[in-house]
């Protein structure tokens, strides 16, 4: 059984730890399929595995508010779900070595529920890929003002 452990973050740390944060129109969901293979520990056979659903979201990016590695930003996105990564290590377990024990997430508790409401998205860009920085790292243009003051503070 998993256990898991969550660390709140900050509006400020979030975005400190953020190298991208873009205002956004949310268009549609995504999903794909991600091949999984492993090698049996002890023999060096592969173990088939079932292929992993990566899911996320595409968005439409309206504005940059922050960009502090100067990475040139499409017009639309894909965003994977905050908890990927960790997902696909639990799946691969499950099918060689049972469910994985306890973990600690970062995370951002923003007033917007649903992901399709958000229109600030706190991410971390690397190799063209794009990820929330942190769990439920986004908001909406209620939070603007603040995060605008926030990131000049911050320069």
């Amino acid at each position: 059984m998993s256990r898991i452990k969550y660390e709140i973050l900050s509006l400020t740390e979030v975005i400190e730890k953020s190298n991208l944060v873009v205002g956004v129109e949310f268009l549609d969901s995504y999903s794909e399929e991600v091949p999984v293979v492993n090698r049996e520990s002890g023999t060096g056979s592969l173990k088939e595995i079932p292929p992993f659903i990566k899911k996320g979201c595409v968005f439409n990016v309206k504005s940059v508010l922050m960009n502090t590695n100067a990475v040139e930003v499409p017009e639309k996105i894909h965003v994977p779900h905050e908890n990927w990564r960790r997902s696909l290590s639990q799946h691969k377990a499950i099918y060689l070595d049972g469910p994985s024990k306890s973990y600690g997430i970062l995370k951002y508790e923003t007033e917007v529920k649903l992901i399709k409401n958000a229109t600030i998205l706190f991410l971390h860009h690397f190799m063209e890929k794009y990820e929330f920085t942190v769990s439920d790292s986004y908001e909406d243009d209620s939070a603007l003002e603040k995060v605008t003051m926030i990131i000049e503070n911050l320069r």
